[in-house]
């Protein structure tokens, strides 16, 4: 069977490149003026060998003439290193022209927008005259960020290491008086996702677990046993149930970040590097997590999007991941489900053409991973039960229960989990080698993961995964069921995502934070997400936005000149790299003391 031509063009690639280089370097030789490399060797084909000898001995035999033919014997010299200079240039300026012509043929028109526009902005405020204003603009985001922080003006600031030790009791009631206010928001059951378990039962044990192994450090494996065979056993029970082949393989790492990226670093390798693809690629959805487009700037990575707003599914489309692999095409990136919409990417199409391509494909199940292979009714297989699953990602700290601060990745093949980790034989430190990009790491957190695992087990992981997929139906059909609202999730699972055609979401978004409601905005297309659960309040919930609802159709609300309409249309009206630098001003802020 002939192998697709993106992946043949891949295999071939180094072969046709030798191959030209040699054709080409036959031509230039063969027109050479004068004793070319050519003619000796027709010379010594056609048993001319004794003329040359001759002519060899004649010369070096007599001084004279040696010293008379050495000018002769400079500039052949001569002639060739310029000649062998030329085609080496050559050759690589056509090498290079190739992979321009590559590139610039793959990247869409929008991209080349975007990146255009980026550029001239960067340009026009690097102008004298502009980083006054600049400056002026910072300060006035670093104001306004501190009232959206939530920082108490009346706080205590320490700015210096204090010169005698703070004590104990001076320490925990300046941190519990402001734990208390933080944490009742959460435990009211307000807040979309961000705290998922509950009870002070697991909250008592996970405490405990933490203060067992508070110093562990899995760097050093031979001090602390236990604390890697927690981690080995986190592994093998996560690709259990994500039925991966045996013997499992994975890592455990400090959050879905590091998973996703840790998997991509994995890809690179095998599918990249090992395969001798200067410029990989890896083609996601636009709803993908913002962890993959962090790891490909750091990797070097071009990441090919492909829109996901088509008004229906919301879902990465395999027909048009089909029209976008190319040669250079290392991975498929998909979500089970996506954070934004909360729709589960169709991952066996995507799985086909991962094996037709030859290709990775991870499944980022960050959200899903530990709620999906626990219920019955999820309308698609997402796990290592399709052969072009090559990994996936699943945070423990979310519905699996844990301490925030762990994640897993689980590869199908041992070649991938070899690719992920880090060694160095040359340190003057010792043999150094890490399963993750971190080095240290804290064993605690890894205990507290376990024990979350082997506390909850099976049977009520799925009793609590069967809840909230009924709650959060629950909670689209009520949301379908209000004039004015369009429910964007088709299936969902844990993530209901809604929008209007009629009403402003973000103003919606603004009323509904003023009634004590955290909700997630959205954009392309404007809408408001909600991460059910187990400790959120679903008729409260739902009350709720029927009044904001009826507020906005009857026009009663302003629009606040600090919330989040007007972030949001700014936004929308400035170039990506004037919002960045304001994004990055917002986290100068929170870093702030």
């Amino acid at each position: 069977m002939i192998p697709p031509i993106p992946t043949l063009v891949r295999r071939l690639r180094p072969l046709t490149v030798q191959i030209g280089l040699c054709l080409y370097l036959w031509h230039r030789i063969s027109n050479l003026n004068g004793s070319s490399i050519l003619e000796i060797l027709v010379a010594v084909w056609n048993d001319s060998t004794s003329k040359i000898a001759r002519w060899i001995l004649i010369t070096f035999s007599d001084s004279d003439r040696y010293f008379h033919a050495l000018p002769k014997i400079f500039l052949f010299m001569l002639e060739i290193t310029s000649t062998v200079l030329q085609d080496a240039i050559a050759v690589l300026g056509l090498m290079k022209l190739f992979h321009i012509s590559s590139r610039l043929y793959n990247i869409p028109r929008s991209e080349w927008k975007n990146q255009s526009i980026n550029q001239i902005v960067r340009f026009i405020l690097s102008m004298p005259g502009f980083d006054k204003k600049i400056e002026k603009t910072a300060a006035k985001i670093l104001k306004e960020a501190d009232s959206m922080l939530g920082k108490n003006p009346n706080r205590l600031i320490r700015r210096i290491l204090p010169t005698k030790g703070l004590p104990s009791a001076v320490i925990l009631e300046e941190l519990s008086s402001c734990a208390r206010n933080e944490n009742k928001r959460c435990e009211t059951g307000r807040v979309s996702g961000t705290l998922y378990a509950e009870g002070e039962k697991h909250s008592e044990l996970m405490s405990q677990v933490y203060s067992l192994y508070q110093w562990a450090n899995p760097l050093k494996p031979g001090v602390w046993p236990r604390v890697n065979q927690c981690e080995a056993e986190i592994i093998s029970m996560t690709a259990n149930f994500l039925n991966a082949p045996s013997p499992p393989t994975g890592c455990v790492t400090s959050g879905g970040t590091e998973s996703i990226f840790t998997a991509i670093r994995a890809h690179l390798e095998c599918y990249g590097k090992q395969r001798g693809i200067i410029y990989p690629e890896i083609i996601c959805g636009s709803t993908a997590h913002c962890a993959l487009h962090k790891a490909c700037e750091v990797l070097n990575i071009r990441l090919v999007s492909i829109d996901c707003n088509d008004g229906q599914t919301y879902e990465l489309q395999a027909s048009q991941v089909r029209k976008a692999i190319t040669s250079n095409t290392i991975m498929i990136f998909a979500s089970a489900p996506c954070w934004p919409h909360g729709v589960i990417d169709p991952i066996s199409r995507l799985s086909e053409l991962a094996i037709h391509f030859d290709v990775g494909l991870h499944v980022d199940a960050c959200l899903g991973g530990f709620i999906l292979p626990f219920c019955d009714n999820i309308p698609q297989t997402f796990d290592f039960r399709l052969k072009g699953v090559s990994s996936i990602s699943a945070d423990t700290h979310k519905y699996g229960y844990a301490t925030k601060g762990t994640s897993v990745v689980i590869f199908r093949s041992l070649d991938l989990q070899h690719a992920a980790y880090f060694s160095y034989s040359r340190w003057p430190g010792g043999l150094y080698v890490t399963p993750t990009m971190a080095g240290s790491r804290s064993g605690a957190l890894i205990a507290c993961a376990w024990a979350a695992l082997v506390s909850t087990g099976r049977n009520r992981y799925s009793t609590r995964a069967t809840s909230i997929v009924r709650t959060t139906r629950r909670i689209a059909d009520a949301i379908r069921s209000i004039k004015g609202l369009v429910v964007f999730t088709p299936n969902p699972t844990v993530v209901v995502s809604f929008g209007s055609d009629e009403m402003d979401v973000y103003k919606m978004k603004d009323v509904m934070s003023a009634m004590g409601w955290s909700l997630n905005p959205l954009q392309n297309p404007p809408g408001l997400n909600l991460v059910a659960t187990e400790n959120l309040i679903v008729e409260e919930f739902l009350g709720s936005l029927r009044d904001a609802v009826d507020k906005l159709r009857d026009e009663k609300v302003e629009e606040m000149p600090k919330g989040t309409t007007s972030i949001y249309r700014a936004v929308k009206m400035l170039p990506t790299c004037t919002t960045e630098f304001a994004m990055r001003r917002f986290v100068d802020a929170s870093l702030s003391p």
